[in-house]
């Protein structure tokens, strides 16, 4: 018997059809890419937003812990008001008044060095309040070596102050309102075009330069 022969029928399989249907095309590819960076120039402001708003809410309790660092201080010190010196010129008190920075004051009480850092202004690099003063702060003296209870401001009067009579021939002083008196505040208006305020009474909220109250 003569061997069968089985003759072998092949069936190539197209790898070049199959990759180039799995495969994107240039212009495919291209137009993904387009759509990718155009919802990411939509996404980009949203996340500056977030952002600055985290800034702001991470300088708020800045000036929270602040504030509770000076009310801890006022019972200890007989309820009068630290003579903070901002660290600069020209200076609040003349040579011979002792004064304290706010880290001095407060430090006992919970301020860290981290405490006087508003995420905004360190963002400002080298030009910042506290690369310059190492303070992203200014404490106003209105308050300095007064009693909470009922602190004199001497000087002209205004919304939110009592006047009351000066003594031995002084200036006319005021009883001044803690919830009207910023005692703490942003250097400059970082958050949005407004800067963060501590008061006296201890709320902090925003305010722009041109706002009075």
């Amino acid at each position: 018997m003569k061997p069968s022969s089985h003759t072998t029928t092949s069936f190539p399989v197209k790898h070049n059809r199959l990759r180039s249907l799995a495969a994107f095309t240039l212009l495919e590819l291209m137009l993904v890419i387009s759509i990718i960076a155009i919802l990411a120039s939509l996404l980009m402001p949203a996340i500056g937003t977030m952002r600055q708003k985290a800034d702001s809410i991470a300088c708020a309790s800045n000036l929270r812990t602040i504030g509770v660092a000076s009310q801890l201080y006022l019972q200890d010190h007989s309820y009068i008001y630290p003579c903070i010196q901002n660290p600069v010129d020209p200076p609040i008190y003349p040579p011979g008044i002792p004064t304290q920075s706010m880290l001095q004051a407060f430090g006992p009480y919970g301020v860290t060095a981290k405490t006087l850092q508003c995420p905004s202004d360190l963002k400002q690099g080298k030009g910042s309040s506290y690369a310059l003063y190492q303070n992203s702060y200014d404490w106003k003296p209105t308050l300095d070596d007064e009693s909470p209870n009922e602190p004199l401001v001497y000087g002209r009067g205004g919304r939110g102050f009592t006047q009351a009579s000066g003594a031995g021939g002084a200036p006319p002083a005021f009883v001044a309102k803690l919830t009207k008196i910023r005692q703490v505040f942003d250097d400059t208006q970082i958050h949005f075009g407004h800067m963060n305020a501590l008061y006296a009474d201890g709320h902090v909220v925003a305010f722009s330069s041109a706002t009075t109250h």
